[in-house]
């Protein structure tokens, strides 16, 4: 929606993202930004239809001028400015910025419906040191993929240690209920105090299995505890994040399900079995 002159009296400009040259105009708060809207057209289906919206004879295309500005709600003037960095980087073989910058451009992404952003921050957030339970957060608000939770929750719930009080309140009630009653259902009653390992017995499979049957009830997650499993045969996931979801925590005492664990390896990443075998 636009604004009249007298409303923009008090607006001032962007120091970075008002530039010459641009062909729109985005009001944030009190601050306007001067951009091209050729990369919100190229990534944003959303932002196609905003721009291609009917105009009456005469009358300025919205966007167009400071006067027809678009006004964006929900979102403040630095994480705007933080979202256009992405386009306009001086340094495009090298984003960096912080997790929090990311998990902001993330977010944005996700919103207006830019699909290759979203990828590009996950993709840089992946790299980040995170602890186990910071990706869970994350693949849950962010990006429905239902098979790399699977392999997160199942880590979790094959730690020794149960869940922090700071990381139950990062989770949320519903998940961390659920993470306990998986780590519940895959122990049995143990003598080590609060440390409680997994059973003798116990692999991948198992556990993956149980993640079905407790979150199953949620369709978005209930897939099947086999159909997972050969979503990941399916090389769905890269082979680096494969072996580190699937670590030590995951295996056993026993040679036996140490095995297991190898071949799963393997098929997750038939085109790096070498290095499968290394690990296992």
């Amino acid at each position: 929606m636009s604004g009249s002159t007298s409303e923009l009296a008090g607006i001032k400009k962007h120091e970075v993202y008002y530039i010459k040259g641009g062909d729109v105009y985005f009001l944030v708060g009190e601050c306007m930004f001067r951009v091209h809207s050729y990369f919100f057209e190229r990534e944003s289906s959303k932002f196609q239809q905003m721009f291609s919206g009917p105009t009456s004879l005469g009358v300025e295309p919205e966007g167009s001028s400071p006067d027809t500005a678009f006004r964006l709600s929900d979102i403040t003037a630095e994480d705007f400015a933080h979202f256009l960095w992405i386009f306009y980087n001086p340094r495009p073989s090298a984003y960096d910025a912080s997790t929090d910058v990311w998990i902001t451009i993330l977010r944005i992404a996700c919103k207006w419906s830019f699909p290759e952003v979203k990828a590009l921050a996950i993709k840089e957030l992946e790299r980040k040191t995170m602890t186990l339970v910071d990706p869970i957060v994350l693949y849950e608000n962010y990006r429905d993929d239902p098979s790399v939770l699977a392999l997160l929750y199942a880590k979790l719930c094959s730690q020794d240690q149960p869940l922090t009080m700071e990381q139950s309140m990062c989770l949320g009630i519903e998940t961390t209920v659920c993470i306990f009653r998986a780590r519940e259902r895959l122990r049995s009653s143990s003598l080590d105090g609060l440390k409680s390992p997994l059973p003798n017995g116990v692999d991948l499979a198992d556990v993956i299995q149980v993640i079905d049957e407790v979150w199953g009830s949620d369709t978005k997650y209930a897939l099947g505890g086999w159909v997972i499993i050969n979503l990941f045969s399916a090389a769905l996931l890269p082979a680096h994040v494969w072996l580190w979801l699937i670590g030590p925590s995951v295996t056993t005492q026993q040679g036996g399900n140490r095995e297991t664990v190898r071949r799963e390896r393997e098929r997750a990443c038939p085109c790096c079995r070498r290095s499968c075998e290394s690990q296992a």
